[in-house]
Parts: structure tokens; C-alpha cells; sequence
């Protein structure tokens, strides 16, 4: 019997989360031999926060979780390997949260979603390279591709 986090699951439509992310008609690559960092989501949508994580932790990363930005400071590891964040949250935008964790880790990969992608030339404020904005709903290959190519 496969463990819970070794599955491949096709989504159908139905199955799509109501926010609008979009699925995939392809399986989910089973979860990656080793691990591949910690990463960190912040999402105030439980769907969505769930969604990314499974996500990540299907390539083989672990995942820390929080629903806006003080939380997720108080949950940052030292280790932190990537953000993703939602743009629009309670409290801080997801772009002050990046720069708040960019002063700990000027190299800290960052990945912006939102529902508004006219917000997408805010991330040029950031300091450091590796940052990048994915527009919900988001297709998961151009999701995966992206998180690949900002922390390569």
C-alpha cells in the first residue's frame, strides 16, 4: 500500500478548488526520492494554501504553512528555501512579506500568485534576483515550471 504522500491523482473538473486554480488533466508526478528544501506558503484561502502545499510536497519539499503574513514570520525556518505567497492578505501584502524575509536572505526565491496581475510589477521592489508572479487561476505545469526555474 502506498503512503499517503506517495500518490499520483488525476484531477478532474470537479475536483478543481472553487477559487479558480486551475488543474491538470495529467497525473501528479509521484513525490521526489529526497527533499528538495522547505518551503514556505502563505495563503489566507485554506483551498488554495492546501493546494500548493500538496503541490510542493509532491516534488519532494517540505512545507511549512501560514495564513498571513505574521504568522508566517513567526514560522520561518533558517533554512527557508522558497516563499510562495499570495499577493492580497490580511495584515501585510504578500510583497511586504517577501521583503521582510529578503532582509534575512537577499537570494530567497519568491513566487507571487494573485487574482489581480496588474499587481505583478510590484515584485520589481524586491531586492535580489529570483522572484517571479504566476496569475490565478494558474495552470500546475506553468506553476511547477516557474518554481523550477526561480530556484535553479
Amino acid at each position: 500500500m502506498d503512503t499517503p504522500n506517495r500518490f499520483v491523482r488525476t484531477l478532474a473538473v470537479e475536483d478543481r478548488p472553487a477559487d479558480g486554480l486551475e488543474g491538470t488533466a495529467d497525473p501528479l508526478p509521484e513525490t521526489a526520492d529526497r527533499e528538495v528544501g522547505v518551503a514556505l506558503v502563505v495563503d489566507d484561502e485554506p483551498l488554495v494554501r492546501a493546494f500548493v502545499s500538496t503541490l510542493l510536497r509532491n516534488r519532494g519539499w517540505s512545507v511549512i504553512e501560514a495564513a498571513d503574513g505574521p504568522s508566517a514570520l513567526a514560522l520561518v525556518p533558517e533554512a527557508l528555501g522558497l516563499l510562495v505567497t499570495d499577493y492580497d492578505m490580511p495584515a501585510i501584502t504578500g510583497v511586504t512579506l517577501a521583503e521582510q524575509l529578503r532582509l534575512r536572505n537577499d537570494r530567497l526565491p519568491v513566487l507571487m500568485v494573485s487574482g489581480h496581475p496588474e499587481i505583478a510589477g510590484e515584485l520589481s521592489s524586491l531586492p535580489g534576483p529570483r522572484a517571479a508572479f504566476v496569475s490565478k487561476p494558474f495552470p500546475v505545469e506553468e506553476f511547477l515550471s516557474t518554481i523550477r526555474l526561480i530556484t535553479a
